[in-house]
């Protein structure tokens, strides 16, 4: 039996862990750092392994520091997709199961700096891409999607600022920022792509033009045309004289000045209007033609007149249709109004009408060409006619003159609600079963191949995550400097975990507005119950109700262990909202303010995970080395030195993978318990202990890696990157 766990969910459980930590009464979770001493090897750092002493307690000797993860920190992640000249990206096709392991997006930088996100819609028929898409070209609310110079169709997706870039982007991913704008706008069920899989024959039926009288006689459905000339112009700019970039603008034909590959512009030979710049295959299609522009080919320089460019010619190509003599010709085909007023306005010809040398269509409706005039410039073309379920979408057929074979399909309404659709392309419609002298323009022309490619559910941008395959999250955190003291800049490290939900080991609570059972009678911290569990109310912060146990009491405070979330502090006494409670005594009192271990200031944000043995005083001629194992003498405890505090007055040894318990020798009684350097030989002893600030070996570490040392240093901020795969 074939089973499939399908991509979606994937990015299902890449999205639960995202809300778990973004969304209320969520896990709480830390970035850590660890484990100073070297490996065997540091430029090949080995694979962390899966064992519960690696993971559940190695991990936690080796650990140093911890950063709280927060929502600004954790983005779904696709990849690394840097748009890139020459590449063939793939284009979406709703029946392309392996979409997930093609290129069929990428991104760009703006000018201004922003990195924007396109989704490839068409590819030009497997061709390479070469015109930079760019955002603004674009909107949010795009009907129809922007074309590149490359005939590529890209969807804009989203955008990114470039500081989020520079904070989550790496080699291979970058982050997801879904766009409001464009999920509002996706429209569920349209359809974007009809790819041409043959062109099939005989499609005769098209022409060009120009309009030359709009709305003949006050019909607005009416309007009379003419031949308009135009031709391909194929140029060559390989001459170190020619350069630059051409655009719509009026095309110059001069004289070659000698054979420089420099006009002489002194005579002008020809004019033409540019409406089309492919600059991959290096033509340009120009209307408008004035002069003696076929005349000559060799010899002369085309010129620009807006942008300046110039170029040598090396092929034209009329592409002029003869308006057709026969009534009815056209009838059946599509009119579409390519540039000037009414622009984008599409209509199926009711009939062609040929009097004298007057060429007429009657239209079967009039929306959207009451802005239709003399500067409006129509094609002819095959019906393009989409069936299925959905309602709304309309397309053309540009069909390959010089074979008269439908080249691709141009979608000009998108339409709705569908999720499966056929189109058919018929042409020659007018014509049929008329009398015509070519016994092959006797039958209609519908031998064309097409499939019709259906947006995602929802449309284009209405669920990137799931679209893009964002089956991976980022996070990112900053370690500054040394965070005013709380976790020095010192030493280094080559390990990198996540920890879920820790317990803090000492968490100290000053009170205010202390209160009895039932609320009535002032009280002081010892009200408290010694051993009893208090709560913070459950709506007081972002993470739930925070919990811990009551381990010392005193008038103004109390000392919490095992606490789980994070206690909301700086409420005024006659806050009621964010109280504590003693579940044994009923006690409750408002928290004016808490540290999370010995160190002022410190918060939940971050943690210390070393031991601090302070009181510290060297005995011997030898100075203590950094990463060194330590051994007391009466316990045998052990640790391994991360640094030596020797400032008058705040003397510590700190260290990490401590083993087996310490004591702390008391100088008053001449009691003294020594530790010995096992490398250096140094001999000292210490007056008490502080740390670690979270119970050792609570939570869970749910991702760790090892990597080459990272060099702390209080000039510096560490920016941490982890790229988790679901």
């Amino acid at each position: 039996m074939g089973k499939l766990v399908t991509s979606n969910f994937s990015t299902h459980n890449a999205k639960q862990f995202v809300e778990s930590i973004s969304e209320t009464a969520n896990s709480i979770y830390y970035m850590t750092v660890g484990k100073h001493t070297a490996f065997s090897n540091d430029l090949s750092p080995p694979t962390s392994n899966n064992s519960n002493e690696a993971i559940l307690y190695q991990t936690y000797r080796d650990m140093i520091y911890g950063k709280h993860i927060t929502p600004n920190d954790v983005k779904h992640m696709i990849n690394n997709n840097l748009w890139t000249s020459g590449t063939k990206y793939a284009q979406y096709d709703n029946t392309d199961g392996g979409l997930i392991d093609k290129k069929f997006y990428a991104h760009v930088k703006e000018a201004n700096g922003t990195f924007s996100v396109f989704k490839c819609l068409y590819n030009n028929k497997g061709a390479a891409s070469t015109d930079e898409p760019s955002a603004l070209e674009t909107s949010a609310d795009d009907d129809v999607y922007i074309t590149t110079g490359d005939k590529y169709q890209w969807k804009l997706m989203y955008q990114i600022e470039e500081n989020d870039y520079n904070k989550f982007a790496t080699s291979e991913k970058i982050p997801v920022y879904p766009n409001a704008d464009v999920t509002g706008n996706a429209v569920s069920g349209a359809i974007d792509v009809v790819n041409v899989i043959s062109g099939g024959a005989r499609y005769h039926s098209v022409a060009n033009g120009v309009v030359k009288v709009a709305r003949v006689g006050g019909n607005t459905r009416m309007f009379e045309l003419e031949s308009l000339v135009s031709a391909n112009v194929t140029f060559d700019q390989t001459d170190a004289n020619n350069s630059g970039t051409f655009t719509v603008e009026r095309l110059q034909l001069f004289d070659e000045d000698g054979s420089t590959a420099n006009p002489d512009t002194s005579n002008n030979v020809a004019n033409a209007v540019i409406m089309e710049v492919d600059t991959t295959n290096k033509t340009l299609r120009v209307q408008d033609i004035a002069g003696n522009f076929f005349g000559q080919q060799s010899n002369v320089i085309i010129k620009g007149a807006t942008s300046g460019a110039t170029a040598k010619i090396t092929n034209i190509d009329s592409s002029t249709s003869t308006l057709s003599a026969n009534t009815d010709f056209y009838k059946g085909s599509i009119f579409y109004i390519g540039a000037g007023g009414g622009k984008g306005a599409s209509a199926v010809i009711s009939e062609y009408i040929v009097t004298g040398s007057a060429r007429r269509v009657l239209l079967a409706n009039d929306t959207g060409f009451s802005s239709v005039d003399t500067t409006s410039l129509f094609e002819i073309s095959p019906s393009v006619t989409i069936t299925g379920d959905g309602t709304g979408a309309e397309a053309r057929a540009i069909v390959n003159t010089s074979i008269f074979a439908v080249d691709t399909i141009e979608v000009t309404k998108r339409g709705s609600g569908y999720t499966f659709a056929d189109a058919v392309i018929v042409g020659n419609t007018g014509i049929a079963n008329s009398a015509e002298g070519n016994v092959e323009l006797q039958f209609a022309a519908n031998t064309a191949n097409v499939n019709v490619i259906i947006g995602p559910q929802g449309g284009h941008g209405s669920d990137v995550i799931n679209e893009l395959f964002a089956d991976s999250v980022g996070l990112s955190v900053d370690i500054l400097d040394d965070n005013s003291g709380q976790t020095p800049a010192v030493n280094d490290f080559r390990q990198i975990s996540i920890l879920k939900d820790p317990l803090f080991s000492n968490v100290q609570i000053t009170l205010a507005n202390t209160k009895l059972d039932g609320g009535t009678t002032d009280g002081s911290g010892t009200s408290f119950t010694a051993n009893e569990v208090v709560t913070q109310n459950t709506d007081a912060h972002p993470f739930g109700g925070a919990t811990g146990v009551v381990k010392a009491r005193f008038a103004g405070t109390i000392n919490v262990s095992n606490v789980y979330g994070q206690f909301l502090s700086g409420m005024a006494e006659s806050n009621t909202t964010h109280r504590i409670f003693g579940a044994t005594s009923n006690t409750s009192a408002a928290i004016t303010s808490l540290k999370t271990s010995d160190k002022a200031g410190s918060t939940f944000d971050l943690f210390d995970q070393r031991v601090r043995l302070t009181g510290f005083s060297n005995e011997s001629s030898f100075a203590f080395q950094t990463d060194e194992k330590i051994i007391q003498d009466s316990t045998d405890a052990e640790g391994r030195i991360h640094n030596i505090n020797t400032a008058s007055g705040a003397e510590s040894l700190v260290i990490t993978n401590k083993k087996g318990n310490f004591l702390a020798s008391d100088t008053a009684s001449g009691k003294f318990y020594y530790v010995r350097g096992q490398d250096s030989g140094a001999v000292a002893y210490f007056t008490d202990t502080a740390g670690p600030d979270i119970v050792p070996n609570s939570g869970e570490v749910i991702y760790t890696e090892n990597i080459t040392p990272i060099t702390r240093d209080n000039a510096q901020t560490e920016r941490i990157k982890v790229i988790v795969k679901f």
